[in-house]
């Protein structure tokens, strides 16, 4: 919040004119002497020195005409020449405590701080001990930085008068200026009560408010000093400030424009326009607004600094980069530019170079709040050094606990890291803090898909795209989650409203095309496939490998391989490829075929993690007990959540002749999801296959819930 100035605030001494009767000296200068004093009392000033000059040139020890014509000069603001004739009275008349509070403040008003301060300091020594005196000095301690001095003359003042409203505003402001801004509300309260139409104390109140960030309260006490004075443009712009701190900015950019038309050459205007528009996500308007800033003063590195910010989202890489490279050329220590050039370079994947600007922006940092730790930290994290990022993550929140982004990075760190755990509390620290990150409740719902908390990662997906509508990336993850939690039909509905003719991303009809399969509609889903190929050349091994999943689905296997060959020769890093191969090589009963596939599946993605299961499975055909019970271990240890995990090692414990534990598993996966027909099924298969009729309840239910192999186990097992 802005200091206040306190010159603003000096009252200007009122010299009165003395009128005594006429010395008994030589008659003539007596004579101009009371002319002059005439002229004073009319306020012709400048006649009156004229004559007091007279006077003096008469009589050369005639102090009362020095006195005088000292105060003439004072009411004409000409201080230069009035302390000459007060020092002449001091000279002659040491103890005169009224011309020495007359110096004292004509040396105020010639910002002679020090010499104000020790006429003030003899005129209360030699008994002008008033409410004024302490005032007067207050005000030149405030003046010469000396807050703590001035505090205790303004409570001196106020001993010796206490129903002066105007010594409680002016210590409120000495007290701002020492930050104690809840002392500082406090006198503005009580100058309120004792005259509550002063417009500046709730002007002064209000700047307090901000700066403790009882925002309501100050906006609140802005809104009642624009009552009183609407043409106040200070009071307006700070008002935008305190809304910019509530991230009220449309309104915050409302009061500065309001405040640019009442003052258009109000210092750092366009400035603070320029960045409540940017965090509006009008970029176009920021970088406007931040041109005009530039125009006024083109050597200021942080307007080049934050146009660059603004370009960076509007994604017109050169341009940030050039900004950012002018406000370093500017200012070879500015550690903001550092910092988000590093992380324009981090999206340039120039990892590396940012690296270097983190640690530059580190090095000259002094704002402290963590962000130069987090720029390095995100370097280093794309550098796979996760060990230095979570080193630079935890400076940054010792830096500043309350930095959300670095909660985040941290969070995704300790993911990648394997600790979910500690990630969600990360995560979690993250929104609330900042509740308006769509990224945050993104990595937040990717590592809760991990899980296998798939209804937890649906709800963030949502969060982030009621956030960020527009993210495709997004899109695309909420509509694969649904897929992944078998709300096939939801899915199809969701991607036939945001697919529309101008949509070009081949993955989105992949997407709607596999929700289709799962519901039965082959002929739909491959029509889907064959579109993504049609319009986006990038996703035509994706297609292929999902063309093959149909045909794995139609036990068309021959067409199957030939696809699947397909999508491998056209993208060797399809891991889905891999996968489908490999769940078409278990069909065949080619077990190590597909545990090789499961293998250059997690070799290309290691974050498939569903894979580790399906591995399990194959190994316990087999017979590779050891690595069984690993990957099971790894995959129940890495999505505790996934139903499918434990349907898959149930299976494999039937395979092993465990079938009390396979029981067990196929239990935990209805208890994880009640809704897949896949557990009921594979529960209800294993009784009936140990003479067990209680199977067939289960066999009705998967039948009930969408399971086509339900419906041939019935007719074989329940009849």
């Amino acid at each position: 919040m802005p200091i206040i100035d306190i010159d603003k605030l000096m009252k200007r001494l009122l010299v009165i004119i003395s009128f005594l009767p006429t010395l008994a000296l030589a008659q003539t200068s007596d004579q101009f002497l009371t002319a002059a004093n005439e002229k004073a009392a009319h306020k012709d000033y400048k006649n009156a020195i004229v004559d007091f000059t007279k006077a003096i040139s008469l009589n050369q020890n005639n102090l009362k005409a020095y006195q005088y014509r000292g105060n003439a000069y004072t009411n004409i603001n000409d201080y230069t020449d009035a302390i000459p004739d007060f020092s002449k009275v001091l000279a002659a008349d040491p103890g005169n405590a009224s011309v020495y509070s007359y110096r004292a403040n004509a040396y105020s008003n010639l910002k002679d701080y020090k010499s104000a301060i020790e006429d003030f300091n003899r005129a209360i020594q030699f008994g002008l001990v008033t409410p004024e005196m302490y005032h007067y000095r207050a005000n030149a301690k405030v003046n010469s930085g000396d807050y703590t001095g001035a505090v205790e003359d303004f409570t001196q003042a106020i001993r010796l008068a206490p129903n002066d409203a105007e010594l409680y505003e002016y210590r409120g402001v000495a007290k701002a200026n020492l930050k104690d801004d809840k002392g500082a509300i406090e006198d503005y309260n009580v100058a309120l009560r004792l005259n509550p139409n002063n417009a500046d104390v709730y002007y002064y109140r209000a700047n307090s408010k901000g700066t403790i960030a009882d925002y309501n309260g100050a906006i609140e006490d802005y809104n009642t000093t624009l009552r009183m004075n609407p043409l106040n443009a200070e009071a307006i712009f700070y008002r935008g400030n305190v809304k910019t701190n509530k991230r009220d900015y449309k309104g915050a950019m409302e009061d500065y424009r309001r405040a640019l038309a009442l003052k258009p050459g109000m210092q750092n205007g366009y400035y603070y326009l320029a960045k409540a528009a940017g965090n509006t996500e009008d970029n176009k308007a920021a970088i406007d607004y931040f041109n005009k800033a530039i125009a006024a003063d083109g050597s200021n590195a942080e307007l080049y600094l934050y146009r660059g910010v603004s370009e960076s989202k509007m994604n017109d890489t050169t341009a940030a980069l050039k900004d950012y490279n002018q406000a370093i050329d500017l200012d070879h220590h500015l550690s903001r530019a550092f910092q988000n050039r590093g992380d324009l370079k981090i999206s340039m994947r120039d990892y590396h170079g940012a690296l270097k600007d983190g640690d530059t922006a580190v090095i000259y940092d002094v704002d402290y709040d963590g962000y130069a730790y987090v720029t390095r930290a995100k370097a280093k994290t794309a550098l796979q050094d996760t060990s230095g990022a979570l080193t630079d993550y935890n400076t940054a929140l010792r830096l500043n606990p309350v930095n959300a982004e670095a909660y985040t990075g941290r969070g995704e760190v300790k993911s990648e890291m394997m600790d979910y755990t500690g990630a969600i509390i990360d995560l979690n620290k993250a929104v609330e803090l900042y509740p308006g990150d769509s990224y945050a409740y993104q990595v937040r719902g990717q590592v809760k898909s991990k899980l296998g908390d798939r209804k937890g990662a649906i709800a963030d997906y949502r969060k982030q795209l009621e956030l960020d509508p527009g993210n495709k990336e997004a899109q695309l993850r909420f509509g694969r989650e649904l897929i992944t939690d078998r709300q096939f039909t939801e899915a199809i509905l969701y991607f036939n409203k945001v697919i529309n003719a101008g949509t070009k991303n081949g993955k989105f009809y992949i997407e709607r095309g596999k929700a289709m399969g799962e519901i039965g509609d082959n002929k739909g889903a491959l029509t889907e496939f064959t579109r993504a190929m049609a319009i986006d050349t990038t996703v035509k091994s994706l297609s292929y490998a999902n063309i093959a999943n149909i045909e794995i689905k139609q036990k068309d296997y021959d067409a199957a391989a030939r696809d699947i060959a397909k999508a491998i020769e056209k993208d060797q890093n399809n891991d889905d490829a891999y996968f489908y191969r490999a769940n078409l090589r278990m069909i065949q009963k080619n077990y190590e075929g597909a545990d090789y596939d499961y293998i250059s599946v997690l070799l290309i993605n290691p974050d498939n993690i569903k894979t580790y299961a399906y591995r399990g499975l194959a190994e316990s055909y087999t017979l590779d007990t050891a690595g069984m019970r690993t990957d099971f271990i790894r995959a129940m240890k890495l999505s505790p959540q996934d139903e499918t995990n434990y349907i898959l090692r149930g299976k494999a414990k039937i395979i092993q002749k465990d079938v009390t534990g396979a029981y067990r598993d196929f239990d935990k996966a209805i208890a994880l999801n009640p809704k897949n027909d896949d557990a009921y099924y594979s529960r209800g298969y294993a009784k009936v296959m140990q003479g067990d009729k209680s199977g067939c309840a289960d066999l009705n239910k998967a039948l009930e819930l969408g399971s086509k192999d339900a419906t041939y186990a019935i007719k074989m097992y329940c009849h």
